[in-house]
């Protein structure tokens, strides 16, 4: 699993690849709190394009990583999923609670 921060003005995206598991979620947690230290930063994308799967310890991750978001007046939306990955989201009820694009 990899994963680059990107910030473009009010943009930050968060690329992650690979397999999303609990063993991740350190690295992932790097990743969010580099894009909530940038006060410019209005919205984070998380690009989920190269991510093949996704276990529900990293739902619960993202569930928190959004509430850290908003708290600090940023959204949190989720992109490029794949139906395989968007599935888990649909099932649990979970494309309700994120905004997916």
């Amino acid at each position: 699993m990899s994963a680059a921060v990107e910030i473009n003005g009010k943009v930050a995206r968060i690329v992650l690849s690979g397999p999303l598991d609990f063993s991740t979620q350190n690295e992932m947690r790097m990743a969010n709190e580099r894009a909530l230290a940038v006060d410019a930063v209005k919205e984070i994308h998380i690009d989920l394009l190269d991510v093949p799967f996704i276990d529900s310890s990293v739902i619960r991750a993202l569930l928190v990583f959004r509430q850290s978001a908003a708290a600090r007046g940023k959204e949190l939306i989720l992109v490029n999923i794949k139906d395989t990955v968007r599935e888990v989201f649909d099932i649990g009820g979970f494309d309700k609670v994120f905004t997916i694009r």
